[in-house]
């Protein structure tokens, strides 16, 4: 009995098929992994926004507070003439 050897069809489709599965999956992973990079980056960014605009209220806030305390501490309505007791009007 002769035997010949001689590659299959049904094994080069084996082949081939795995070989575009193997590239279509890496161009999947490759998309998700971009996706997830560009999505990462926008969060980033909005979270620095949002901290940037915290900073901002919060030294807002901390110059309407000196601003205050400097009208308490100097009233602009005395007459002239009129001295300033040293004690702090709080203080007891």
């Amino acid at each position: 009995m002769h035997r010949r050897n001689f590659p299959s069809i049904l094994l080069y489709g084996f082949g081939l098929a795995l070989a575009l599965s193997l590239v279509f999956n890496g161009f999947l992973l490759y998309q998700q992994n971009h996706r997830r990079s560009l999505d990462d980056y926008e969060l980033d960014n909005s979270a620095n926004l949002l901290v940037q605009q915290q900073l901002s209220d919060c030294m807002r806030a901390n110059l309407q507070k000196d601003s205050l305390i400097h009208q308490l501490e100097h009233p602009p309505n005395l007459p002239p003439g009129t001295a300033v007791s040293g004690q702090h009007p709080l203080s007891n």
